[in-house]
């Protein structure tokens, strides 16, 4: 470990009550990181509570002590460590209850990490936060089979299961490292990147065959709509993942996922390749995350929304 990591290492070491918080709307990164670290402390004889403002989405479930999250409240915890969060605004309304500690950490993974707590470590190359994790679990001697396929997991879930430009040498190695542990890294990876319910089978197959193509084919636009919802009986923590498959089409650079969360506010989801950077457009509405794949919010009518995010892609194209 580095000297912020074993910094990080000493506050875990040194407090009795901690508090791990994920970001809201949490994806299987973000949980993975949480679980495994509140799992490897409690062998320390810590009391560890895994926090988060939005539940657990369905298909991550699976993983051991996803049950176990809970809301923040005005519980003044002796130290708060953030996992997998770019900036104190996406902790939701968890972050006061962050704050509120005596002493806080961050460890995050995002090229848009704005530093939010009294250390902040940052690996903007690395695939996925759960590799870091894995680092610092690792280098307290505190990995284990469960550990193992809890990280796993995170790491399967932000690298696209091994196949985002972001993975690097390092992940497939830590992978590596993982399975070793004797997991079942099969069934982690069906359930974590193949599985999908008849109803997310159903939205995907409806909102696809609705997706716009803009600038000759360059610009991809897949919306989820109330309407989209309703009629398959899923939600927007559902959507994950489905972009992929308009950012994997030929001649496309540009991919958004535009979700309607409530009227006229709405979740984007970018992807792209080669000639634009994710994260750049995301920031220009508030947002951010890495180069290929970045997200923010915005507010007004649907095709206004529309008209700002071709904009924003043109302008960085």
């Amino acid at each position: 470990m580095n000297e912020k990591l074993q910094k990080i290492a000493q506050m875990l070491k040194s407090a009795d009550d901690i508090a791990v918080y994920c970001h809201t709307n949490p994806d299987g990164d973000a949980i993975s990181c949480a679980l495994s670290l509140c799992r490897a402390l409690r062998q320390l004889g810590k009391t560890v509570t895994p926090v988060c403002d939005s539940p657990v989405p369905e298909k991550y479930l699976f993983m051991e002590g996803a049950d176990a999250f809970v809301m923040p409240d005005k519980k003044v915890h002796e130290a708060a460590l953030a996992v997998d969060c770019s900036d104190l605004a996406r902790l939701g309304g968890a972050g006061r209850s962050f704050l509120s500690a005596r002493k806080r950490a961050a460890v995050d993974h995002h090229k848009s990490h704005d530093p939010f707590a009294e250390t902040d470590y940052t690996e903007a190359d690395a695939a996925a936060c759960a590799e870091i994790i894995y680092l610092l679990l690792d280098g307290m001697r505190l990995v284990d089979k469960g550990t193992a396929a809890l990280l796993f997991a995170g790491i399967v879930a932000d690298s696209g299961c091994f196949q985002y430009p972001s993975t690097t040498e390092r992940t497939h190695s830590i992978a590596c490292r993982l399975m070793s542990y004797g997991i079942d890294s099969a069934d982690i990876i069906y359930r974590v990147y193949r599985r999908v319910t008849p109803e997310v089978f159903a939205l995907k197959t409806r909102v696809l065959s609705k997706c716009r193509f803009f600038d000759g084919g360059k610009i991809a636009l897949v919306s989820f709509m109330s309407g989209d919802f309703e009629s398959t009986r899923t939600a927007p923590s559902d959507t994950e993942g489905i972009i992929s498959s308009a950012i994997d089409i030929d001649g496309v650079e540009v991919a958004f996922a535009v979700s309607e969360v409530k009227d006229k506010n709405f979740k984007v989801s970018v992807r792209t390749k080669s000639t634009a950077d994710a994260s750049d457009i995301a920031a220009a509405f508030g947002g951010g995350g890495h180069s290929r794949a970045a997200g923010c919010r915005l507010n007004g009518f649907y095709e206004d929304v529309v008209d700002k995010l071709l904009k924003a892609a043109r302008d960085r194209m």
